[in-house]
């Protein structure tokens, strides 16, 4: 498993993301791992940054996600899932919504639906998708889908640990929602811990965005 019990409640808490949860084989003594620190710059800690490795051979573990539909916000506003996952949109607002994502790695309409309802879309593919929904512009998600079971989140401190990792070089990828992201190769020996530091550009949210047509948002808020 990528992250001990412990660092991935504090990760969960602190960063407001859904991680799922899922059964793993126990760990070999010959799996290694990597820890590190992700920055702004040269010293400002980046929280709530994904940090996953590319390229581990093995089955990727799916499982279930819920970004929830209450007082016009989606919660968590950030999700990180396995590919071939399915992610939950309960509404428990007293009114409609309608969600919707037009990214290249899941392109989705659910319609309207009444409070009380749920749908589900599966995510085939790895990479970013744009959630939002069709009649309130201010309700904003972002799924981050990776390809493969060995991925963390920085804490407030931004620091990362994913254990459990089979020796073997490979592409470690620092990515956040907004701003830049950071990749290097990363050599993992057996029962050894590898350390791995990143350092970022702050990007910010952007302030627009369209309808599931193309067309601007109305009045309605």
């Amino acid at each position: 498993m990528k992250w001990f019990k412990g660092s991935l409640v504090a990760a969960t808490i602190a960063a407001g993301l859904t991680l799922l949860a899922w059964p793993h084989p126990a760990i070999s003594v010959q799996d290694g791992g990597v820890h590190g620190k992700v920055s702004f710059g040269k010293n400002a800690p980046a929280a709530g940054v994904v940090v996953y490795i590319e390229g581990v051979k093995g089955r990727t573990q799916r499982s279930t996600a819920t970004i929830a539909q209450k007082n016009k916000q989606f919660t968590p506003g950030l999700t990180v899932v396995p590919k071939g996952s399915t992610v939950d949109f309960p509404n428990n607002d007293k009114i409609f919504h309608n969600v919707f994502s037009v990214s290249r790695t899941a392109r989705f309409d659910l319609g309207l639906y009444k409070s009380g309802s749920s749908k589900s879309v599966k995510m085939r593919r790895a990479g970013e998708v744009d959630v939002y929904c069709n009649i309130h512009p201010k309700m904003i998600a972002k799924i981050k889908v990776v390809d493969s079971n060995y991925y963390a989140v920085t804490g407030r401190d931004g620091t990362f640990r994913i254990d459990g990792v089979p020796a073997g070089t490979y592409t470690i990828i620092a990515w956040q929602p907004h701003g830049t992201q950071a990749k290097s190769q990363v050599t993992i020996g057996q029962g050894s811990k590898t350390r791995r530091d990143f350092s970022l550009r702050k990007g910010k949210k952007p302030r627009h965005h369209m309808r599931k047509d193309g067309t601007p948002y109305g009045r309605y808020q």
